[in-house]
């Protein structure tokens, strides 16, 4: 039974100080690990509570009230008091599970790997007796048994009976220049990897400065300590160095690991964890590159003591604890440079179960660590925040002893890859100055720490020091794009003195944005001024009037029509259109084949005041009634016969009845009708995600300011020939048309049939010279193979990604000719931004980006909160500016969706994801809904395109789902498994295809477009057919029967990817333990099964690293042949 003074007492010693009843003793500064230590304790009493239990009641009296309602004892009786132990094991002990992660983490072949886990401290200041310190290390290491551990390539530890000389180096810098020496030092030591193997976890140096000062150098590695066993190593340092003698340790960490203090409540939290496996988030998306170098630099800054007071006082008034205040400022910086508001932060505990008098003495590695789950999807008060983010902690704190590295490798189990949770936050609040007052009078101030860790990108710290707090992040710069750990960690402390301020509002949103200086680059991109708005015909007319004998069409060989011939034609068909009853604002359909008539037919509907609505010749019937239905249309022009050359006599069209079979006759128009450049132009039909086609009405004055920038961009003029190979009723086709005749230019038209022949455009731009071509990329690449266009000066790309090969096969093709990217929607008038290439494609360019706004546009990078997205970070695309479509005809719940008004200015909402360089440039990253999800990681399919075309023999790559799985087709000269092995270097593991489908060419829609079915149908019948192959050679046989034992499977086929199968670090080891046993041999590496993952491809790398070749293959066949024997036949063979 358990007293109210008893438990009074076992709070006290915790707190730090005696409570009333009725204290909320969050103000008094219970946090998380103080009651973590209290639970402890209790259960030492034999009593069990929960940590969330005692959590939601934060006075002692609910306390009380809560044990009475247990009935004091749930659990009869704690354990037996333990006997003191012998500290030092005879042989080799486990791995803890931290150990074990940062020893497997220390191999290159782990993501985020060949990093040591370890903690380097600088002390300055004092005068240190280099032989008395000598003494006192050679005492702390005596002392300590995991000072002098060594860990094995089997996955175990064992402690030598000595350490490794030297046990301290010093050096003597006391004359001349020690700054440059000093600074050796600290680089070698902030990021060495201590060769534990041999037993050198611990790492001391003494530099003698002049003036009699000197400063302290110590490492150490976090398989043999942690961060508070460091603590307790610096505490007994100065104590052994002043002389004092300690009393002896009675417990040792190989018996804690042994004792297994949490081993009865692991199932329980592991059963609830499983149940919550499906849902939980993955860690954050930054901002990072494909192959990071493993530096790692600090950031640091300090909180004096009254900042730090106010701040913890108001935390405290708000019932929220600082540490889960401090976490909450930095969940919302994390989340400011996610692409997802919804991660898992990965947070230490330093807890050590009370299972021995001495256990707080022991040094040893106790961290243990939640997943914290952030969810920033929803814009909150801060105070809210901390206080959701403590509820979690306080849930998932509950149901600690289950590790979160468990929870981790539970979840790539599920997953079929392996989960990291690479952004760290440590809490080392209410633990106590890691320096201690006796540390610090012996030897000097902390001047430098950094630590660093395997699989972490950022370890964000708060440590208490003199009376302040310091905030350190140790962040793996070389992981970030440039710039972003920086500006993240300027947020960070800049939000916390705001927070600490006199008068802080916490009750408002933490308001974390992309940085200032930023925004203003974006700002001055976004301020030119927009062209003066015209009409699409203005320019026409004029050079109709002007220079009527100038050409404004070619087609086929010789034909040709003038601007006065075509603005004649357009002036009739704009009669009978009026006569028929069309009035200005209605809209008419143009429904005829790629012709003269064509786009005579859409210069006659823009004369006569309405707006021209494209079909498309193979559209299917219900989808033209469709059309026609959701434009209003109010005439249709269609074909009714066939004219001289097979070009189409244009017939009026009103309800289904054929008003005129011809207009060569009709009297024209005297002039166009007069339209405002806010009235309508054309309304175009695009898929919607329902099912039903979506208009978009596009004005004048919009296409306009998108076709006016180019021609005054690059000047466009008259004479210029433009291709016009776009169909109708896709977008480029209005620029096809208008540029050239704005500038007074002409356009080539290819006949309806000839609109997807490469042979015949290439024909056709030499037989015109033509010098201009908007078009999508795969239109040119075709072009560029049919033929060489000497003639183009100038091409414009937009509707699809643009390849960084592009601009160098155009040099090549067509010399001397301006490459031109575009970006831009339907909704957006055609195009929204420019990026010209000249000269050489950066190296880190995977495709070329959008660039920057066209004049009187302006673009933004958002979250799901419209917020502006930083630098590098993924966000929607939003257009803006003198571009932007009136809507969607008839639709208006879905034109109020996507066109949305922000601060007084109208914005589309693209659906493109896109993020910001630091110069203002725009990258196209891919659209939303071409983000699949793949045992739960979220891909982009545009960052694997991306990474398959960095591979030099790769012209095209489309990324596609098939059958569940991650697949790709691509177009390319080279071998598609060197392909696979280079994006393997630049794609995380689930981002990697399991399948690469070689294709000639890429299928194309009606508008040049990847047809994504298409290659989908490809993909899913490549798998379908794709063989199983069965385990070869001996040594296959034996480790695909290893991995099937280990994982629980019935069989594993040669393909098979270990750790698509369930398989982690862990099993690794162990598979891998097994193998070495069963075939007699040490030389085989865990890293081989990390890198290679397949059982075939693991096979031919041992043995390309055997040093007898064919060893490994004799023994695997004789090991079968062994297996394969009854008892009976294993006996008589041996004797």
């Amino acid at each position: 039974m358990l007293t109210w003074d008893e438990l009074h007492t076992a709070l006290a010693e915790v707190l730090g100080e005696r409570a009333e009843a009725g204290d909320n003793l969050i103000e008094l500064g219970m946090d998380s690990i103080r009651l973590m230590r209290l639970t402890g304790r209790l259960r030492r009493r034999g009593i069990e509570i929960r940590f969330a239990e005692l959590a939601e009641r934060p006075t002692l009296a609910e306390w009380w009230e809560l044990l009475a309602d247990k009935g004091q004892v749930e659990a009869a009786a704690g354990p037996p008091a333990l006997e003191p132990a012998d500290i030092e094991p005879d042989g080799p002990f486990p791995l803890a599970l931290m150990q074990h992660a940062y020893w497997i983490g220390r191999d290159s072949g782990q993501s985020l790997g060949s990093v040591a886990a370890h903690l380097y401290v600088e002390l300055d200041g004092r005068a240190i007796d280099p032989v008395r310190f000598e003494e006192a290390v050679r005492g702390l290491v005596r002392r300590h048994p995991m000072l002098r551990v060594a860990v094995s390539d089997d996955g175990t530890q064992r402690i030598l009976p000595e350490r490794p000389e030297p046990v301290v180096t010093v050096h003597d810098l006391r004359s001349g220049d020690s700054g440059a020496e000093l600074a050796r030092i600290r680089a070698e030591m902030s990021e060495q990897r201590l060769p534990i193997e041999d037993g050198r976890v611990f790492d001391a140096r003494l530099s003698l400065l002049p003036g009699g000062t000197a400063r302290l150098h110590l490492d150490v590695d976090m398989v043999a300590a942690d961060a508070m066993s460091y603590r307790v190593m610096l505490a007994d340092l100065a104590a052994l160095y002043e002389g004092e003698t300690l009393n002896p340790i009675r417990y040792g960490y190989a018996r804690y690991l042994a004792d297994d203090p949490r081993a009865s409540a692991r199932e329980q939290d592991r059963r609830w964890w499983a149940e919550r496996l499906a849902d939980l988030p993955g860690p954050p998306e930054l901002p990072v590159v494909p192959e990071p170098g493993d530096r790692v630099e600090r950031r640091h800054h300090r909180l004096p003591p009254e900042e730090k007071g106010r701040f913890i006082a108001r935390a405290h008034a708000e019932g929220v604890t600082p540490a889960m205040a401090l976490a909450a400022v930095f969940a919302e910086v994390v989340g400011a440079w996610s692409a997802t508001p919804r991660f898992l932060l990965n947070l230490p505990l330093f807890h050590r179960e009370p299972v021995h008098p001495d256990v707080d003495s022991v040094v040893g590695d106790f961290t243990g660590s939640i997943m914290l789950e952030a969810d920033l999807g929803e814009d909150l008060p801060f105070v809210e925040r901390a206080r959701r983010l403590q509820a979690n902690l306080h849930t998932a704190g509950a149901h600690s002893d289950y590790s979160g590295l468990e929870v981790l490798r539970d979840l790539s189990r599920l997953r079929g890859e392996q989960v990291l949770a690479p952004i760290v936050y440590t809490s080392a609040l209410n633990l106590g100055e890691l320096f201690g007052e006796r540390v610090r009078e012996h030897f000097g101030e902390p001047e430098w720490i950094i630590s660093q860790g395997p699989q972490v990108l950022l370890d964000a710290q708060v440590t208490e020091v003199s009376g302040g707090l310091l905030l350190n992040w140790d962040v793996r710069v070389p992981a970030f794009r440039d710039g972003v750990a920086e500006a993240m960690f300027d947020a960070y402390t800049s939000a916390i003195t705001r927070l600490g301020a006199p008068g802080a509002d916490w009750s408002a949103p933490l308001g974390i944005a992309a940085p200032a200086s930023r925004l203003r680059v974006r700002r001055a991109l976004n301020a030119t001024p927009a062209p003066p708005p015209r009409t699409l015909t203005r320019g026409f007319f004029e050079h109709a009037r002007r220079r009527p004998d100038a050409p404004a069409v070619h087609w086929g060989d010789d034909g040709t029509l003038t601007y006065g011939e075509l603005a004649s034609r357009a002036l009739r068909i704009a009669s009978g259109l009026v006569a028929s009853g069309v009035r200005p604002g209605d809209r008419v359909s143009v429904e005829l084949p790629k012709s003269p008539a064509q786009v005579a037919a859409v210069l006659g509907v823009l004369a006569a005041g309405a707006a021209y609505v494209p079909i498309g010749t193979e559209q299917p019937d219900a989808r033209r009634a469709r059309i026609r239905a959701g434009a209003g249309v109010a005439a249709s022009l269609i074909p009714v016969a066939a004219g001289a050359a097979g070009e189409p006599t244009v017939g009026i069209s009103v309800r289904g009845a054929v008003l005129a079979d011809g207009l060569a006759d009709a009297v024209r128009l005297p002039e166009p009708v007069a339209v405002r450049p806010d009235q309508v132009a054309y309304v175009l039909f695009t898929s919607g995600s329902t099912g039903e086609p979506k208009g978009v009405e596009v004005s004048h004055g919009a296409a306009m300011n998108t076709i006016g920038d180019l021609i005054e961009r690059f000047a466009i003029g008259e004479d210029d020939v433009a291709l016009g190979v776009s169909a109708l009723d896709f977008d480029l086709s209005v620029f096809d048309l208008f540029a050239p005749w704005s500038a007074g230019g002409a356009v080539v038209l290819p006949d309806e049939d000839e609109r997807r022949d490469a042979a015949r455009w290439a024909e056709l731009v030499r037989c015109w010279s033509v010098s201009v071509l908007n078009c999508v990329p795969s239109v040119l690449e075709m072009l560029l193979h049919a033929g060489r266009p000497e003639s183009l000066r100038l091409v414009l790309l937009g509707g699809d990604w643009v390849g960084t090969h592009l601009p160098a096969l155009l040099e090549e093709r067509a010399p001397g000719c301006r490459f031109v990217a575009l970006g831009g929607t339907t909704e957006t008038a055609i195009h929204s931004t420019v990026q010209e290439v000249a000269g050489e494609v950066p190296s880190d360019w995977h495709a070329v980006p959008y660039g920057v706004p066209l004049s009187g546009v302006a673009c933004r990078v958002v979250d799901e909160r419209g917020r502006d997205r930083p630098d590098w970070v993924a966000g929607e695309l939003w257009i803006g500016g003198a571009g932007v479509a009136d809507g969607y005809a008839g639709d208006p719940e879905r034109t109020a969706d996507r066109f949305v008004v922000h601060e007084g200015v109208r914005w589309y909402r693209t659906g493109d994801l896109a993020r910001y360089r630091p110069d203002g440039t725009l990258e196209f990253l891919g659209r939303r809904d071409h983000q699949v999800k793949v045992r739960g990681f979220r891909i982009e399919l545009g960052e694997v395109e991306a990474a398959l075309q960095d591979h030099p023999s790769v012209r095209r790559a489309v990324a596609l789902l098939a059958g569940g799985r991650l697949a790709a087709a691509v177009v390319a000269s080279g071998d598609p498994a060197a392909v696979l092995a280079h994006a393997r270097g630049l794609l995380p593991p689930h981002m990697v295809p399991e399948l690469l489908v070689p294709v000639e060419e890429l299928p194309l829609t009606a508008n040049g477009k990847v047809d994504r079915k298409a290659l989908t149908a490809l993909a899913a019948a490549e798998k379908g057919e794709a063989a199983r192959a069965e385990p070869a050679t001996p040594l296959e046989k034996v480790l695909a029967r290893i991995v099937a034992e280990v994982l629980g499977e019935e069989r594993v086929g040669a393909d098979a990817d270990f750790f698509a199968l369930g398989g982690d670090s862990v099993l690794a080891t162990t598979v891998v333990a097994r193998l070495r046993e069963a075939l007699d041999t040490t030389a085989l590496p865990v890293r081989v099964l990390f890198a290679e993952r397949t059982i075939a491809r693991v096979c031919r790398r041992f043995t390309d690293l055997e040093e007898a070749p064919g060893r490994l293959e004799a023994v695997a066949a004789i090991w079968l042949e062994v297996e394969a024997m009854t008892e009976e036949e294993v006996a008589a063979r041996l004797g």
